[in-house]
């Protein structure tokens, strides 16, 4: 039993130690998309002058700056993610401090920012964006860290297990050669389970034994650790990638999923398409009925899209706010088209009354749709570059519909 406990808190302190850096991870995504949120308000303010484009440059600051501290807070544990961390609040911190809020405030005064400003803005903003993919790959090696000593405490633990059992074998050796070799089997079995376990490898199933004495009880108490930490890491693995509100993907798994299937259409030839859309005069919607029924709005379209007439897109995440994306793999212009058009038809028959809208009296949807046969070095943000400027399209032509994005687009 001892051994049992002290395998229990060496996975238990695994798994904490995963949800600490999950945490972490969660927080470092936070700051990702605020200081975003904030580029693409201040990118869109600059290039429109439209005071609405200020709202998520606003709210990015705040998010950033929360975000900020709860990541320094959070990584205090691990030194090496803390030392990192600082450096990507430093980057964004400058970010805002010389090209977020100073390019703002030009456009304020009606000011132009010149060339060299904007190209300085994006090689800060760059510079971000690799510090938090690298503290992303710190991070995975910190999982790393945190596996091994718990495989090096387990392997210490039942290398004391073996001991303690090759010494009771050796006595009952002497008493009974029977009893010696029923022991031996399950024993062995049993310790290639919980080294299965470690791995997080719990498809084996515990050794069969049928004597109601102390091993029965070991393994039961092995097969009962099993299913606890089965549905511990199952439990967390999908709260990592649900978005708790509306119980879509969220944007972390939608980043992965866009990576692997981005690279596997490459090398197949296949194409990739990508729906982007998000609710018309949200803001506005928030405003009237409160962030409550904004929420709930929210709610309503996610569970409309899961239940989509087509065939069923491959991933529907919730990209950030209230936009909304949705990859397609091996689909064709036609049938891209046709399923934009049907959820934007499926959104507006859900009724969802409207007052602050100022083209409909229900909730509407601007949606941009793209494809394409990726190759060479052509990376996802093509593609997800395309879906965006259809959406914009979508919103300068009045909203409530769908634009697909050629070659010839002039947005």
């Amino acid at each position: 039993m001892i051994s049992i406990g002290s395998i229990r808190y060496s996975l238990n302190v695994n798994i904490q130690g995963q949800r600490a850096l999950d945490s972490i991870e969660t927080s470092s995504n936070h700051l990702f998309k605020a200081l975003i949120d904030q580029e693409t308000g201040q990118r869109g303010y600059n290039l429109t002058k439209d005071a609405d484009f200020l709202e998520p440059y606003w709210q990015g600051a705040k998010e950033f700056s929360e975000s900020s501290e709860a990541l320094l807070q959070k990584t205090k544990e691990f030194p090496d993610l803390h030392a990192e961390a600082q450096k990507i609040v430093e980057k964004g911190q400058y970010w805002h401090d010389h090209y977020g809020a100073a390019l703002v405030v030009q456009t304020q005064k009606g000011n132009q920012p010149s060339v060299q400003i904007l190209n300085e803005g994006k090689k800060a903003i760059d510079d971000f964006r690799r510090s938090t993919k690298n503290f992303s790959d710190k991070i995975e090696g910190q999982r790393s860290i945190v596996r091994n000593l718990m495989k090096t405490r387990i392997n210490f633990t039942l290398a004391a297990l073996m001991i303690s059992i090759f010494v009771i074998i050796v006595i009952d050796l002497l008493i009974n050669i029977k009893l010696l070799k029923s022991l031996i089997k399950p024993i062995i079995e049993l310790s290639n389970c919980v080294k299965s376990y470690t791995e997080h490898d719990f498809s084996k199933g515990i050794p069969s034994y049928r004597k109601n004495d102390e091993m029965f009880e070991l393994i039961k108490n092995v097969d009962f650790m099993r299913m606890e930490l089965s549905n511990s890491i199952t439990s967390l693995k999908s709260q990592v990638n649900i978005d708790e509100l509306t119980g879509l993907y969220n944007r972390r798994h939608f980043n992965e999923f866009i990576e692997k299937e981005w690279e596997l259409a490459k090398e197949n030839s296949e194409n990739f398409s990508l729906i982007l859309f998000d609710i018309d005069y949200y803001k506005n919607y928030n405003d009237t009925y409160g962030h409550l029924a904004g929420d709930d709005c929210l709610k309503i379209i996610s569970e409309r899209l899961q239940d989509l007439n087509h065939a069923p897109p491959n991933c529907i995440a919730r990209y950030g706010g209230e936009e909304f994306g949705i990859i397609l793999l091996q689909r064709t212009e036609q049938e891209v088209l046709a399923l934009a058009e049907e959820i934007r038809n499926a959104i507006l028959d859900l009724k969802i009354p409207h007052q602050g809208s100022p083209i409909a009296d229900y909730v509407t949807i601007s949606l941009g749709a793209a494809s394409i046969k990726p190759t060479g070095d052509m990376k996802p943000n093509e593609i997800i570059s395309m879906a965006d400027k259809a959406l914009y399209a979508s919103k300068q032509k009045g909203r409530n519909q769908v634009t697909y994005y050629t070659k010839q687009f002039s947005y």
